[in-house]
This record gives C-alpha cells, structure tokens and sequence, in this order.
C-alpha cells in the first residue's frame, strides 16, 4: 500500500492512520479506563455539526426503544467501544460543513463518496434490522459493523483514490472479482486493509472480524471465531449483498446471496423488499444532513445481472453459467511425456534454484501490469505482451517456461499464439493456461486441441491462478 510520499513498494503493515483531531481525542479518551460517558459525550456534542450527523447516524439502527436526542444517550446505548468504533469511522468521511459536490462516475466500477456513504449507511440499516430477527444477536452490534464493513474501500478513496478507482474499472472491464482487483492494484484488499485500520485504531474483536471476513462463506469462517461473531459476520453479509442488490448506495460487489446464508440465520429469503425499501428512503432522505444534496448521478453499469433479478426473471442471461465457472479449471489431458516440454535433465542440471519466467500476454493494460507486478512480488521474473505478434516474438527470443495468455488479442489473436508458438523452432513448447473470458465449449475445447494446458475462465481468484503458477513451477523446474 502507497500512502502520499511513499514509494509503491512501502509494506501496508508500517502504513500509520491519521486521525483528525477529534477523532485522535475520541480514541484516547476511550484508551482511558477512567473515562466516563458524561466525558465521551461533553467531546463529541462540542462539535456541533459532528455530533448531529452522528446522532442522526445512530437513529436509523432498529431496536431502539426511542429516538435518541443526545450523545449520552447513544453512548449509554451502544457502549463506549461501539461508539467509538462509530465515531471514528464517521470520522473517516471528513465532511465538512458539506462535501464537494461528485459528478457522475467517469467509468463503470467507478465508486464516489457519496456512494461508499450511502451503502456504509443502508449495510447498517439493514443489518440492525436482520439482527432484530436472529436469535442472540445484538441490532446495535449488527448496525455498527455494518457502518464499518466496507471502511477499508473508504481509507482507499481518501488516500490512493485514483488507484483504487483504477482497480475497480479493471474489475469491471475484465470481470474480475474486486478484492482480487484490488489486490492487484494496491497489494492488499478492502478487507485486510479495513482490518489493519479497526486494529490500530482498537476496535472491539469482533468488529476486527467482521470487517476482515464479511466476503467469506459461514462455512469457511476461522475456527477462533466465537458463535456471536459468526452470527454477526452473516448477518453484515446478508445485508451488504441485499444493499448491493437493491442500489443501496454502492460498494464495488455485486453478488448473489448464497442461500446458507438465510439458513444459517434461521430467515426466510421472502418479505425483505418492504425492508430494503423503507432502508433506501431513509438513506437517501438523510443526503441533505451530510451534505450529499446534489444532483443524481448513474447507477454504475459494473452492477451483474445478478444484483437484478427478479423471480419473474430469476435466471439472468448466463448467470448460471458464469457462477458455475468461477474459481474453476477445465482439466488437460496429461502430456509430461512430450518431448518439446521441460524435461527432468533440467531439474538435474540445478535449475531447481531458480524461479520460473512467466510471459503474460494480455491487452488489457493495467491488468497486465498488474498480474506482472503480482508474480514478481512473489519472485518470478515476467515478461509482458499485449497483442499476439509482440508474445510470438518474445517467445521466439527468449526462453520461458509459462504463458498466461488471454483470447481476444489485437493484431494476432490467441487461437493463433497457440498454433505458431509451437512451430517456432528451437525452442521448448512452454506451460500454457489460457486465461480469458466469454469463450463458448468450443473454444475451451480449441484452445485445448491446439496445445493449451489449461482453461482458467474470468473471473478468476487470484490466489487460484497463484496456486495453479505454484503447482506448475514444481513441474517446470
């Protein structure tokens, strides 16, 4: 992670979050085992526009026997660590008396402020009010994680705003997953980097938690984490997706909900829609309050199909299909007895010391670099082409061991790289995984016949195609 003044190799752990003044006294009085509510109350209501939108924060969380009318009262009712915890991630925003007005979003996948405001908003909403179904789950919890799940897409925006954005365009363009794109744009994801701010900062654990795991499946959860934790996390998951779903602000995913998650919530997926739309008239009533009173802007055409559907429209155009896809490789039949591949004399002349060369071969640009910058962090040297004739002739004139090459290529097209790269002579037939999107059977089988390895389908997980690099390497060399 680069903040301003570093260079783009500067780790994200040694990153140190400013915090505004306010907020700086709001995190050390809490530090404080001898602060009292009345003295956490008398800081924050001395700002006096800060403790009003706070206020008016606090007042859309179901469960609240009344509405609250000063910061006691919230404190008494949320606690001093999830007020604080609140506090700090309004704080994050810096709205001043109002914020700068947003034009419309130059490029899908784009994301505003006042869209992050507005999902954080609408995912806290939303998740109080799932929480007030659910067994042994607190409303006010479930509404303060909610606030903060999506907090490390907000330091994005504050601090490296045009990579992020940049991030976001390439996830989709190429349709990628967005924390993968921002792991390839920014060397960390929302996720871990939202994580590392609530730790620093030290909010309550199971905020730690919920920011660092709100993407993962209930099954899929750490062992360490107690049952109230999980049951928050799902619940800050059903309400992200359902935001998302419904253009409740927006947070860069768009994701169907799976149905173990209203399972393991004990819900029923029906009769949520009167919900999600009285959450949405809320959200955009309260623009005027934070100073989001302008014009309308587009929702982001980066939105699936599947945020979209209807039950009068319940399978979208290949939706089906691209899921089924996702994460997944079409197996190769195995040909380690060819002789134009690497054979185990290399491994025996010592090459085993030395890491593979990757040649990506993509005409997206800032994928490209950014798969390029991936696999040399992890010590692989990469070369890089972005049309078919540049990979033919680097594969000509240089040895490497694997090709990530992409389909639709400008000026020679990949169906051809495959074909003529193994009619250049001299030169050992290197791994091939065809990474594309959109290709129909036909061509995953084209690819296949024509001397691909492999077929990884966009979108892809990154830490997927990392293991397949990792799992050939042992191969290769």
């Amino acid at each position: 992670m680069r903040a301003p003044g570093e260079s783009p190799e500067s780790s994200p752990e040694k990153f140190s979050f400013p915090l505004s003044p306010l907020a700086r006294t709001i995190f050390e009085m809490v530090k404080n085992d001898r602060a009292t509510v009345k003295e956490l109350a008398e800081i924050i209501a001395a700002e006096s526009l800060f403790s009003a939108r706070l206020l008016k924060v606090v007042n859309l969380s179901a469960g609240l026997s009344h509405k609250l009318s000063t910061v006691a009262q919230a404190v008494n009712v949320f606690g001093m660590e999830h007020l604080k915890s609140l506090a700090l991630g309004l704080a994050l925003f810096q709205m001043e008396s109002r914020p700068p007005k947003e034009k419309a979003p130059p490029a899908a996948g784009a994301i505003t402020l006042r869209q992050l405001w507005e999902h954080s908003l609408g995912c806290a909403a939303m998740a109080a009010r799932i929480a007030t179904k659910v067994d042994q789950a607190s409303p006010h919890l479930a509404f303060v994680a909610g606030f903060l799940h999506d907090v490390g897409r907000v330091l994005f925006y504050r601090y490296w705003q045009e990579r992020f954005q940049e991030a976001m365009a390439l996830a989709a363009a190429k349709k990628l997953p967005a924390a993968e794109a921002e792991t390839l744009g920014l060397g960390i994801n929302h996720l871990e980097f939202g994580a590392l701010w609530a730790r620093q900062v030290e909010t309550p654990v199971s905020l730690q938690q919920a920011i660092r795991h709100h993407h993962e499946p209930f099954s899929m959860l750490p062992d360490d984490i107690d049952a109230e934790t999980r049951r928050i996390i799902s619940i800050v998951q059903l309400a992200d997706m359902a935001c998302e779903s419904h253009a409740i602000g927006y947070g860069g995913d768009a994701r169907e909900c799976p149905g173990e998650l209203w399972t393991q919530l004990h819900l029923r997926a029906e009769g949520w829609t009167d919900h999600l739309q009285t959450v949405k008239s809320e959200v955009e009533g309260s623009r005027a309050v934070f100073g989001f009173d302008g014009e309308d802007y587009a929702v982001p055409t980066a939105r699936t199909e599947a945020a979209v559907a209807t039950k009068s429209n319940p399978e979208p155009k290949n939706l089906a299909l691209n899921l089924a896809r996702r994460g997944q490789i079409i197996p190769f039949p195995d040909r380690r007895d060819n002789p134009d591949r690497v054979s185990g004399a290399a491994r025996e002349a010592g090459t085993d010391a030395k890491k593979i060369t990757i040649l990506v071969v993509e005409d997206h640009g800032s994928l490209c670099e950014m798969l390029s910058i991936c696999f040399m962090r992890f010590g692989y040297h990469v070369r890089t082409a972005n049309d078919g004739k540049t990979a033919l002739e680097i594969l000509a004139k240089e040895e490497v061991h694997l090709v990530l090459l992409d389909l639709m290529l400008p000026r020679v097209d990949g169906f051809a790289v495959l074909k003529q790269m193994r009619e250049i002579p001299g030169r050992r037939v290197p791994y091939v995984i065809v990474v594309s999107a959109g290709a129909s059977e036909k061509d995953r089988n084209k690819v296949l016949e024509l001397g691909a390895d492999e077929y990884m389908p966009k979108p892809f997980h990154l830490s997927r195609l990392l293991e397949r690099v990792q799992t050939v390497e042992k191969f290769l060399l």
